[in-house]
């Protein structure tokens, strides 16, 4: 499946938290992770990250983009969310995040 780096949209709407793949380091404050999401016309991606001195829990979130006037085609697209950090990952763990905030 042919990857596609992601669009970040922060104004979709309703949004859903999905399972992330995999993740890479692109350097020692940005890692980049892999999911499956749709159409990048109807659908766009961002991202919620919570740090702590352990771990750095990340949730990705696909939802609507806000114009929503694309014809949506069913597709499965395998997808490059980039996340900035806000000091270096070093030793932590990297978890999934439950229960990000997301909009209706």
């Amino acid at each position: 499946m042919p990857r596609q780096d992601a669009e970040l949209v922060e104004d979709m709407v309703r949004e859903n938290s999905v399972g992330w793949e995999d993740y890479e380091v692109v350097s020692e404050t940005e890692l980049r992770f892999l999911t499956t999401s749709g159409n990048q016309a109807c659908y766009g991606q961002r991202y919620e990250v919570q740090e702590t001195q352990e771990e750095v829990a990340v949730a990705i979130i696909i939802g609507n983009r806000p114009d929503g006037g694309a014809i949506c085609t069913q597709e499965a697209i395998l997808i490059a969310v980039p996340v900035e950090l806000d000091e270096p990952l070093g030793d932590r763990d990297v978890v999934e995040l439950e229960d990000p905030e997301l909009n209706d």
